[in-house]
């Protein structure tokens, strides 16, 4: 499904799945595009949600899928993804829509679990205590800034190494949000020995290093604002 969605719009979908996840006990906060457009990203809008639950359980991605939807299924359904093989469904939420005979409008929201091995992407958990809320958005749990910049240079390296052209495409939009996230970080006076960044999981900080060696030789531009960070 391809649709227009403004900022607000996307925010209401994630609004509405961090709803139920809260009213059925589960912690999450956002990560992804919409994560960075709170914190002020702004070379492009959003258009979907990616959420991380962080105290899963036994669920996985999928069997959150279906909590959303049994939940509210005038809101939430989920479709087969291109690949028939693909062991996984797509989340769509509808957004509601106040024109008479507007055509439906669907945002769609990935979810993740978080744990070094659970995942690909290996998301390191976030403690209630560290997600972040920002304004003028402080009912939206966000993904701390400096973890953030690491899952986003994590996607950039993920897309620059893969065998496929598209993802490597992609890998030119994942430099440009890394390069604007990473001068926010600075602005925001990021460290990763401040105290607040003292939960990220040394295995988390090996791996932005590893990453950060490919990411600085094809982006030497970035390495002072990088040790600005921490990051040598």
């Amino acid at each position: 499904m391809s649709y227009e969605l403004t900022p607000k719009e996307v925010r209401r979908a994630a609004r509405a799945a961090i709803s139920i996840f809260k009213e059925n006990r589960y912690d999450c906060c956002l990560f992804g595009s919409l994560a960075c457009h709170i914190f002020g990203m702004r070379n492009r809008d959003p258009e979907d949600v990616d959420l991380i639950v962080l105290n899963s359980g036994k669920l996985n991605a999928e069997g959150l899928k279906k909590l959303l939807v049994d939940n509210c299924s005038w809101r939430f359904h989920l479709e087969d993804p291109p690949n028939p093989n693909a062991p996984y469904k797509i989340l769509y939420y509808r957004v509601p829509t106040y024109r008479p005979r507007a055509p439906p409008k669907f945002c769609k929201i990935d979810i993740l679990v978080t744990g070094k091995d659970r995942t690909k992407l290996q998301i390191p958990r976030v403690p209630n205590s560290s997600i972040a809320y920002e304004e003028p958005f402080k009912d939206i749990p966000v993904m701390p800034l400096l973890a953030l910049l690491g899952l986003k240079l994590q996607g950039w390296y993920d897309n620059s190494n893969s065998p496929w052209k598209n993802k490597r495409r992609k890998a030119v939009q994942d430099a440009e949000d890394v390069n604007q996230l990473l001068e926010i970080a600075v602005d925001q006076e990021c460290h990763l020995e401040n105290w607040s960044e003292k939960w990220i999981p040394g295995w988390f900080r090996e791996k932005v290093e590893m990453m950060l060696e490919e990411y600085k030789e094809e982006f030497p531009d970035s390495e002072e604002n990088w040790s600005e960070l921490g990051f040598d």
